[in-house]
């Protein structure tokens, strides 16, 4: 049976540490009906010097600084292929991932599936933490999923990261808004489950995903996180469990204002990490990582709902 066409598009800004690393990966699958389109999107560094060298095995599409959105829509749009697959140029992905992710479309009415994130082998201890503290908490925002089958599964929502998509069920929707970012393959998951789309998650479809090298950076996009999720909240209503994230904050810090007690939940907090990563340093990291996230994503949260009078609440 002849393999489906597959194009796979990467948006690209300002990436010469890892997108080498990239490329490279998605030359080396194990899938004969593919191309590869790259999205330069303005960037100022290395990285269209990069690309220059393998412009006989990859497309190279140049666009000034929009946005991975727009990127993503540019390519779809250009792109004959019956599928789409998506990845960020800080990823390597598993010689199988293609094939893993065209094992879920099994259906017509399945738009999208989606697969797992690991840490490259030569990601840096810090990056390794910050990946544990994705896993850890991925139950609220299914960023990071961890099944305990090795089998096909029903999901809400996949990052852009890893995921494949039917092009005609991008289309239909009218593909990511441009002007959301964080936050837009959640808006646009979300508008494909409301017209009947499935959308599924294959543990099997692998990419290693290198994680933000300060705290400066994963500070600022928890916070840019929460803003992210005030608009959506604004546009749908509560439909994700991270959204009352900012609920459950307000009363823990309700219960430690009326009853200093609750603080005992810090220690059990701290020795369930210690037990879950047996190494204390971890345990010290992750502890106070978990903390500093929870306070930005909620300072981005309150002041999307509270003080950004003109967020952009309908879909465009």
């Amino acid at each position: 049976m002849t393999e489906p066409k597959i194009s796979i598009i990467v948006p690209a800004y300002n990436v010469e540490k890892t997108i080498k690393r990239c490329i490279e990966s998605l030359l080396r699958l194990n899938y004969g009906n593919y191309e590869i389109i790259i999205v330069d999107d303005g960037s100022t560094d290395a990285t269209k010097q990069i690309l220059s060298g393998y412009k006989e095995k990859i497309s190279v599409m140049a666009l000034e600084h929009r946005g991975p959105s727009h990127c993503r829509n540019r390519a779809v749009s250009e792109s004959k292929a019956e599928y789409v697959a998506f990845t960020d140029a800080d990823c390597i992905v598993d010689k199988n991932w293609l094939k893993e992710l065209l094992i879920g479309f099994s259906g017509e009415n399945i738009a999208a599936v989606g697969g797992s994130q690991l840490s490259p082998d030569d990601e840096t201890a810090f990056g390794r933490r910050v990946q544990l503290f994705f896993e850890l908490t991925g139950f609220l925002g299914g960023y990071i999923k961890k099944s305990r089958r090795n089998s096909l599964s029903k999901v809400p929502h996949n990052p852009s990261c890893n995921v494949m998509y039917r092009r005609e069920a991008l289309l239909a929707i009218g593909g990511f808004d441009e002007w959301l970012w964080p936050g837009e393959d959640v808006d646009l998951d979300y508008r494909l489950a409301k017209k009947g789309f499935v959308l599924l998650f294959n543990p099997r479809a692998i990419i290693y995903h290198y994680r933000p090298g300060s705290l400066k950076k994963v500070y600022s996009m928890m916070c840019r996180y929460g803003v992210v999720q005030a608009i959506l909240t604004k546009r749908y209503g509560f439909f994700r469990k991270i959204q009352f994230v900012p609920i459950f904050f307000l009363f823990l810090i309700l219960l430690f204002i009326r009853d200093a007690s609750f603080l005992l939940l810090i220690p059990i907090l701290y020795l369930f990490l210690f037990l879950k990563t047996k190494d204390f340093v971890t345990a010290n990291f992750v502890f106070v990582f978990i903390l500093m996230s929870l306070l930005f994503w909620n300072l981005g949260f309150f002041k999307g709902m509270l003080f950004l009078k003109n967020l952009k609440v309908s879909r465009g």
